[in-house]
């Protein structure tokens, strides 16, 4: 089990701050940011079994029409399938991210981004296959440099995970072997 507070120190960190999903960051500067299960940075507590709303994963596969999962179109069942696979039941870490802007204005489009659009925060989508999303945390922190600090984080987590945290789909050493296909709308350029 990897905690924030162990992530963190990893790269000199040793406060952070926190707020509950879709509550406001007020932090103007840059740095990173770890969504986790529980409010506590040194929590140890993981989950068992993802649980899916699929509604969401319903609507995530209408928007987009070219979707496909290992060469077929997803249903509800085959996409829950896809992504229990990447659940890591003993971590409450889910999701790793950076910003070299304000961290109070990418987690904000982080929170607003809808499953499957393309911007402004289409990285970590797969928080938002969860049922539990409204009861997950932000932990944040400043960094001078946040791109190679998220870089050591998701290499250190690896190390003890195993894998990635189970929404970051790439990391240090490349991308997460998944069957999906436009499974979010191109960026806005």
């Amino acid at each position: 089990m990897t905690t924030v507070k162990e992530l963190f120190q990893q790269v000199g960190i040793t406060r952070c701050d926190t707020v509950k999903w879709d509550e406001t960051c007020p932090e103007t500067r840059a740095g990173l940011y770890i969504v986790s299960l529980c409010a506590d940075p040194a929590a140890t507590t993981g989950l068992k079994q993802p649980v899916f709303d699929d509604g969401l994963i319903q609507a995530w596969i209408d928007r987009l029409p070219d979707f496909r999962l290992d060469g077929q179109r997803p249903t509800i069942e085959t996409l829950k399938q896809e992504l229990i696979r990447f659940w890591l039941p003993d971590e409450n870490v889910l999701y790793i991210g950076k910003t070299s802007s304000a961290l109070k204005k990418r987690i904000r489009a982080y929170y607003k981004t809808e499953l499957g659009a393309g911007s402004p925060h289409s990285g970590g989508q797969w928080l938002k296959t969860l049922k539990n999303l409204f009861q997950l945390y932000v932990h944040y922190a400043v960094s001078d440099s946040p791109e190679a600090d998220e870089s050591k984080l998701l290499a250190y987590f690896k190390q003890r995970a195993g894998e990635l945290p189970f929404a970051n789909l790439t990391g240090p050493d490349g991308r997460k072997q998944h069957g999906m296909v436009k499974q979010r709308e191109e960026r806005e350029k």
